[in-house]
């Protein structure tokens, strides 16, 4: 499962979270429970919620329609994917990272003259 490191760069994405907890036989109520514990301990050691930019020179843009609280934070993202249908996530869904990678900007492949 996640460690801190991996927010702290390429981030921990929704989609791995609730195969996560269907590998420890979790559904229903208690899968919900493990993706709402496992949002408050990312949410505990820094992370934010976050989307892939389209465009732009950043690569995330935080989600905030969340609350601000953690609890409130963890308890509106786990409502909106059990609306859903508490399915495995897409990809793209909602992802993780530190405020610091939040904040830095679109890797570029080196050497493509893009800057």
């Amino acid at each position: 499962m996640t460690i801190p490191d991996e927010i702290d760069s390429d981030g921990e994405g929704l989609w791995k979270i609730v195969p996560g907890g269907r590998s420890f036989g979790f559904e229903g109520c208690d899968l919900a429970e493990f993706v709402r514990l496992r949002v408050l301990r990312l949410l505990a050691v820094g992370a934010v919620p976050v989307r892939r930019a389209k465009d732009g020179d950043r690569q995330w843009v935080k989600q905030t329609q969340y609350g601000t609280a953690r609890v409130e934070i963890a308890d509106a993202i786990v409502a909106e994917w059990l609306e859903t249908g508490g399915g495995n996530p897409p990809w793209d869904w909602l992802w993780f990272v530190t405020r610091g990678v939040l904040e830095t900007s679109r890797r570029r492949p080196s050497g493509s003259g893009i800057r």
